[in-house]
C-alpha cells in the first residue's frame, strides 16, 4: 500500500480489532502493517528514550525488514505520535511518570536519599497520594423524579379541607353579596386650569 494510503488507514484503524478489519475489506497485507505499527506504537511508548537507530533495529530483527521499510514504519510512527498527542494528554502523562521513575531509579542507584525523596514527593503530588479519594456519586445513575401536576394539598404536607370546591364556592358568593352597595363612582371634571400651572416662564433662564 502506498505510503499516503497507509498512514490515512491508520490514522483510522491503527487500533481495530481484527473483525472490523475484515469487514471494512482490508487486504491481509494492510493487516499485518498496522499490527506491525501497533506493536511498535505500544513499544515506543514503554521505551520513550529509545533513538531512532535502536528502533529501526529492532523493526530488522523482529519483522525482517530491510532498512529502507524500517525507516518507512519509523516516519509513519513518528506522523502518528505527533497527532495522537495533540488529542491527549495520556502520552505527556505517561513521559512524565517514565522521567520520574527514571530519575528514581538514578538516585537509587547512586544512593542519593534527597534525590530519592523528591522524586517521590513528585510523584505521590502529581497521582494525588496526598488527598483523599473523591467521592463517587455515580450522578449518571440518578433517576429524574417524574412530577405530576394535582390539587391534592397533601402531597405537599398540607391538611385537605374538606369539599374544598363547595367552600370556594360558597365564599365567593358570600363576598358577592356583601359588595353589592359598591357603586361605580364617576371622576369629577377638574376646578382648574392646567396650563396655568404648567405655563413655562419665560425668565426661568435669568433666574440664579
Amino acid at each position: 500500500m502506498p505510503l499516503p494510503e497507509i498512514i490515512d488507514t491508520a490514522r483510522d484503524h491503527l487500533f481495530a480489532d481484527v473483525q472490523d478489519m475484515q469487514r471494512i475489506g482490508l487486504p491481509l497485507a494492510t493487516q499485518e502493517h498496522l499490527f506491525r505499527l501497533r506493536d511498535l506504537y505500544n513499544f515506543w511508548l514503554q521505551h520513550p528514550r529509545f533513538k531512532d537507530k535502536e528502533i529501526v533495529l529492532k523493526l530488522q530483527q523482529d519483522y525482517k525488514l530491510g532498512k529502507s521499510q524500517a525507516y518507512t514504519d519509523l516516519s509513519i510512527l513518528k506522523l502518528l505520535l505527533g497527532e495522537f498527542q495533540k488529542t491527549s494528554k495520556n502520552y505527556h502523562r505517561y513521559r512524565f511518570l517514565e522521567m520520574i521513575h527514571e530519575a528514581y531509579e538514578v538516585a537509587r542507584i547512586n544512593k542519593d536519599a534527597k534525590a530519592m525523596t523528591a522524586a517521590a514527593d513528585k510523584y505521590a503530588k502529581y497521582t494525588h497520594l496526598d488527598k483523599d479519594d473523591e467521592l463517587n456519586f455515580d450522578y449518571d445513575k440518578i433517576v429524574v423524579q417524574a412530577f405530576v401536576p394535582t390539587d391534592d394539598p397533601s402531597v405537599a404536607g398540607f391538611k385537605p379541607i374538606p369539599n374544598i370546591r363547595e367552600v370556594i364556592r360558597k365564599k365567593i358568593e358570600q363576598y358577592s353579596k356583601e359588595c353589592d352597595y359598591v357603586e361605580e363612582i364617576k371622576p369629577e371634571d377638574e376646578d382648574y386650569n392646567p396650563d396655568d400651572i404648567f405655563k413655562v416662564n419665560p425668565n426661568a433662564e435669568n433666574i440664579p
